[in-house]
């Protein structure tokens, strides 16, 4: 009798064992993305301490993101200082293998970190964004010193495929007041005709798109001619959303200058920002879009970045949903 307990009894436990074993287990219901520039982050233009590394660590500890779009660091090494061990595939922006594009004074290349658990393909960057000046009409284009747009297609577990850019664009134009005869603004203009090609072929394809980083340009004004230019497709304009234009930015930062007192200010318009395809702002909830700010005290006590880092969640399609394009 006491055998037959015991033989009922094993089996009983066999069986949950199994049934845990081949349940389904909890589907990824989304995806934490996060831009950062970093500022000149593994170079010597801006000298860094083991207590400024691991500030820049915790915070992705914070967030836990699951792709961090990055734009300004040197090297791939520079960026491994400050990423939980094992659990990250960098994409490093593929100017670094141009020995021409490359300068032994430090870098600024753009590019990505993704978790090891998502799917990643690697097509080529977009480094037609490298100039270094407006060509005019008939002219090429001659390279410059300016950074190339790290692209990626991520394959969520559910859901389409996430064509992603990281860009870091020219600066000096960061609003629609400076004239857009300057030199940079002529740049800045040339840039966003390289980024709405690329848009529109992504519409054109039915393709959900996230260009994420350091646009260098007040986008959320109203009125904006940069978002204009961005969104002004031959298709529905209303298929390419700013989604952060309504983020309120508050960044305090250190301005570190050569040979200069340290500057402080508080940044309260952004320049960084979140551009998508209609089904990528369809996947947001309200609050999903912010900005991290750092303490003050930790921007007096530390050498941090002069740009706070943009968070952004979307809600992925459950398995077996239709598939938004």
């Amino acid at each position: 009798m006491l055998f037959l307990i015991l033989c009922c009894s094993f089996f009983s436990q066999a069986s949950e064992t199994l049934s845990f074993l081949t349940r389904e287990q909890p589907q990824q219901s989304s995806l934490t993305i996060m831009s950062w520039n970093l500022e000149w982050f593994g170079t010597t233009r801006v000298k860094r301490t083991d207590a400024d590394y691991a500030y820049f660590a915790d915070v992705i500890h914070r967030v836990s993101p699951d792709i961090i779009a990055f734009q300004e660091a040197d090297s791939q090494e520079a960026v491994r200082r400050i990423l939980p061990k094992d659990q990250y595939s960098l994409y490093l922006s593929d100017r670094h293998t141009k020995t021409s594009e490359s300068f032994r004074d430090g870098n600024q290349y753009t590019g990505f970190a993704i978790r090891n658990s998502l799917t990643v393909s690697d097509p080529q960057d977009i480094a037609s964004l490298n100039i270094r000046t407006a060509p005019k009409s008939g002219e090429q284009a001659r390279k410059g010193r300016l950074r190339y747009g790290a692209y990626v297609i991520v394959h969520p577990p559910s859901g389409p495929p996430i064509h992603l850019l990281s860009v870091h664009l020219k600066s000096g134009c960061y609003t629609s007041k400076i004239s857009r005869q300057s030199a940079s603004c002529r740049v800045l203009s040339y840039q966003a005709g390289v980024l709405k090609k690329w848009i529109e072929q992504r519409l054109a394809a039915n393709e959900s798109f996230l260009i994420s980083g350091d646009f260098n340009h007040r986008m959320a004004d109203s009125g904006d001619w940069l978002y204009r230019s961005l969104s002004a497709s031959s298709s529905d304009r209303h298929s390419v959303h700013l989604l952060t234009k309504d983020v309120n930015a508050s960044c305090y930062v250190r301005l570190n200058r050569s040979g200069a007192q340290p500057e402080y200010r508080r940044y309260t318009a952004l320049i960084d920002h979140f551009v998508a395809s209609a089904d990528i702002a369809n996947a947001l909830s309200q609050g999903n879009v912010s900005q991290y700010p750092f303490s003050r005290e930790d921007v007096r006590r530390l050498t941090l970045s002069d740009h706070c880092p943009l968070i952004l969640k979307i809600q992925l399609q459950p398995k077996g949903g239709p598939e938004a394009g």
